[in-house]
Formats: C-alpha cells, structure tokens, sequence
C-alpha cells in the first residue's frame, strides 16, 4: 500500500510537471543598461549627463494594498555601468516631501522609512538573486535569497529634494557574481516602498498568488563586454595576550601570542575557494544570551567570516550546522568531575581549536552548484594542577577529529530543483565517527502551481570496540519525507508523509534530529 501510494504521487507530478499552455507564456519587461567611460560621483545629485542619455523606466505597479493601481507618487529608475560597476539611480518624486519616513537605524535593520530597492537575478535561474536597498536616511541593506548573512561592499547616496528624494548606489562586480559572457541577461526588479501609505510599488508586478515571482521579473540587458573580476584577498592576523590572575594568587603575568592567515581566491566566475589557518574569530561579534529550557539546543547565526560563503549550497538537507566546528569541547562541563583527590583545574579551554578549513564552492551558469569542505580541529585538553605538588596532566575534552561535506544542487526549470550532499566526522582516541548521505527532489509544473516534494537521509554511527582491530559497532539511521502540494491559486491544498523511526540521523557533531512518523 505505502509503495502503491508513493508511485501516484510521483505519477501525478510527472503528468503536472508535463503540463503545457500557450496562454502560460510571460511577457517580461526589458531595461536596456547604458555603458558609460567615467564613472558617476556616488552623492544622491543626478546631475551627470550620462544619467540624462541612459534610458528611463517609470512604468511601475502598485502590489500593495491595492495590486496593480496606478502608484500614487511617481518613480524613475536607470541604470548605467562601466569595467567596474553597475550603477542605478532612482528619482522618487513625493508631492509631500515633509511627510517621507526616514528613520535612522542600524544597516540590515527594519526601518520604518520609505527606500529604494534594486534586485538582480544574474544567472536568470529564477531561483537566486542579490538585494540592494536604501532608505530615504541612506542606510543600506543587501542580501542574497538563497543566503540572508550576504553582505557586499557598495556605495550609495541620497538626496532630500523640494519635490521628493533622489538616491544613487554603485555595485561593483566583485561584489556579486555572474557568468563569463560576452552580453549579459540577467533578471530584474525595482521596487519603492512609501511607508506613510503603507505602499509597495514594483517595476515588474509580481501576482500574489505567484509561487516563483522571479518568474515575472523583467530582464536587465546592455551590458556587454565586461570580464569577471579577480577576486583574490590575504589577511594576514596576529594576536597578543597577557593575563594576571591576582585572585589565583599569581606572582607573575602569562603571555600567550598566535598569528594565521585568511585567504579568499575566485577560481573562475562560478567558484571560489576560501582558506582559514590557525583563526581564532576573537573579532566575531558574541551571541546573544539564550536561556534554553526545551529539550533541544539553541542553533545561533554562524557570524565566522570562513562559514558564511556558500552557506545556501550547505544548507541542503538541514543536516550541516557550521558551528559544531570548534565548538564547546564535548567534556567541558565533565572536566570538574574528572578531578583527582587534592586537584583542582587551572584551564578549560571553552573552545575547540580549529586548525585550517578549507572550503570551495560556487554555482555553474547552467545552474549546478557544488561545495565541499574540510576542516581539522586539534585536540583541546583541560589543565589539573595538583594542590600539594604543583604537578599538571592534560584531561582529553575534545578529540583530533575531521569534518568533510560535499554538496551537489542542481537548479532546474520552472524552479526546480535536485541536491546530494554527504557529512562525515573522524574522531581521533577511540570516539565515535558518522556519516550521513540525503539527498532531495523538487519538482514543479510550468505554471508553478503544483510541487511533489521528496527527500530523505541515511546515516550510520561507528562505535569503536576494539581500535586495534578496527572493529566497530554501527547504528543506522534514516528519515524521509514526501509532499504534494497545490501551492497557487484560490485553494491550495497538499499531502505530506513524513518519517523517522526514532533513531539518530546523524552523530551530535554534525546535525539535527527529526521526528517520528506522522501524516499531514
């Protein structure tokens, strides 16, 4: 019966997948981009000549609150470029320039004032884009769908004018990526939002009940005759500390110095290897308290500057969380316990030491990604002192151990999409190693309006038994979930199965458990 019921679901998504209509067909808007030879001066005053010559677009929509209304203020948008950059300027005419919200806030932050917002789909997959925005206080924000902690270089100005405000932003290349072609096609969008009126206005009109509104975006064309950019960064650290502990009864200071080095380098358009050895983060920003009283741990926002490339290609499957990597030692809050008579601890390292990673990653024009990375964490030891002789011994808290992944996505038409990945850790001293493989489909119809949905993971946990034997006991895991959905239209329904038989899905160091089985 089970078997019986995954062969109609996979029947029934082949029949919408093969669904045809000629009344499906988009028109989409196209911008011409306007090449000039001297780059604009990035204040807010279009006052360049190049901006008079490059074309104008004013052709935008209300989407909210009333979708497809006339706009109620009116908004010119063009864009130029160079070797270098690409430029947008936005005129955002207000017949009540007094009344624009332009509320001061922190970059990337929710602000309640009015902005500018320019969005390009590069590759025109239709399943990725980059996010510029500014508001009318000149604070930016940017992102990339697939990857909320993108965070770019780029320039950008505003102007407050008698009859409504006035914005300039300049993206260079190196901060986005694109395919190495002689023209360039790549989607578009450009919004305003006018916060008094609680109005989003858009270039392209996306409708709401749009599954993939990237399907309805216009194209950005003109650019022509632009190389990829070599993208390749060194950063070289060191770092020096000197502690007293007077309480400790200390006579004299410790000292304690380390260096390592940071490497970015763009392999070609597509992909980019980054390198970190011997880092310490000391410059991360700290997380926030959380008091956890669930069963489950709190999964915190990866800030490591390493782990923030490529994180949507890491993310298939939510079977990788990147800060199990140098994480707190798995016997740091043991260590107390494991004392002798007339001990007492001198050190506990609250962090595993990492080594190097290593880490490649990108995304083909043709819409296949691939990722892999590796890092090495060394053994991380607390420190017993024993009160009557002075003697020291090392307590084990964290093995040597190896963490690999290797990822494969393919994009698709129609916004679907297929990925592998696989996760792996070595531990060192007779502690357990795991693997896990999962993989996942989806599919989607021409119309976006139906999607089947599969996926599902294997692991396997090596309990070592006799290290000189290399004998292991193995405990083997699974979950899977399949879904077909309507997800567009005035009804929209789906039927979801979902499973896991309670095993572990995957070691502690790597991943996150499920649930057991359920029908939805």
């Amino acid at each position: 019966m089970k078997h019986g019921f995954f062969l109609f679901l996979f029947s029934l998504a082949g029949i919408c997948h093969a669904q045809q209509n000629s009344a499906d067909t988009i028109v989409r808007k196209i911008l011409q981009a306007h090449r000039v030879t001297q780059a604009p001066r990035i204040d807010g005053i279009l006052d360049e000549a190049d901006w008079q010559q490059a074309e104008v677009t004013s052709s935008f929509r209300q989407s909210s609150p009333i979708q497809y209304a006339a706009v109620s203020q009116k908004t010119e948008a063009r864009i130029m470029y160079d070797n270098t950059a690409i430029y947008i300027s936005g005129m955002l005419y207000d017949t009540q320039p007094d009344s624009i919200m332009k509320q001061l806030g922190v970059r990337d932050g929710y602000l309640t004032a009015d902005n500018f917002r320019v969005v390009f789909d590069t590759y025109n997959t239709q399943q990725d884009a980059y996010d510029f925005t500014v508001t009318a206080s000149g604070v930016q924000s940017d992102s990339r769908f697939s990857d909320y902690n993108y965070d770019a270089v780029w320039k950008s100005a505003v102007k407050m004018l008698p009859n409504g405000w006035s914005v300039e932003i300049a993206i260079p290349y190196s901060a986005i990526r694109f395919p190495a072609q002689k023209e360039q096609e790549w989607g578009l969008q450009i919004t305003r939002n006018i916060q008094r009126a609680q109005e989003f206005d858009q270039w392209a009109i996306t409708p709401r009940e749009a599954q993939n509104g990237q399907k309805y975006w216009g194209i950005l064309k003109g650019i022509t005759g632009v190389d990829v950019p070599v993208r390749l960064s060194l950063t070289p650290y060191a770092t020096g500390i000197w502690d007293k502990d007077g309480a400790a009864g200390e006579t004299k200071g410790s000292a304690s110095f380390s260096g390592g080095l940071d490497l970015k380098y763009g392999i070609n358009e597509s992909f980019t290897i980054d390198a970190t050895l011997l880092p310490d983060f000391s410059q991360v920003q700290s997380d926030a308290v959380v008091k956890n009283l669930r069963a489950f741990e709190v999964q915190l926002e990866d800030k490591r500057p390493f782990f923030l490339e490529g994180t949507d290609l890491f993310s298939r499957g939510d079977l990788f969380y990147s800060r199990r990597i140098g994480k707190a030692p798995s016997l740091f809050y043991d260590a107390p316990y494991m004392l002798n008579t007339d001990e007492k601890l001198v050190r506990n390292p609250s962090r595993a030491k990492l080594l190097n990673a290593t880490k490649m990653s990108g995304r083909t024009a043709n819409g296949l990604g691939l990722g892999i990375l590796n890092a090495i964490v060394d053994n991380t030891y607390a420190v017993a002192q024993d009160t009557l002789t002075g003697e020291e011994r090392n307590i084990l808290t964290e093995p040597r151990s190896n963490y690999n992944i290797f990822v494969m996505d393919k994009q698709m038409k129609n916004g679907s999409s297929a990925y592998l990945i696989n996760t792996n850790v070595i531990r060192a001293g007779g502690y357990n190693h795991s693997n896990v493989t999962g993989a996942g489909l989806s599919i989607n119809n021409k119309k976006n309006t139906w999607n089947i949905n599969a996926s599902g993971a294997v692991s396997n946990i090596l309990e070592p038994i006799d290290t000189l034997q290399a004998q292991f006991n193995s405990t083997l895991g699974y979950k899977y979930n399949i879904r077909l959905a309507k997800n567009s239209g005035k009804w929209q329904y789906g039927i979801n199965r979902n499973e896991n038989p309670g095993l572990p899905i995957i070691s502690s160091n790597l991943g996150k458990s499920c649930c057991r089985a359920t029908w939805n």
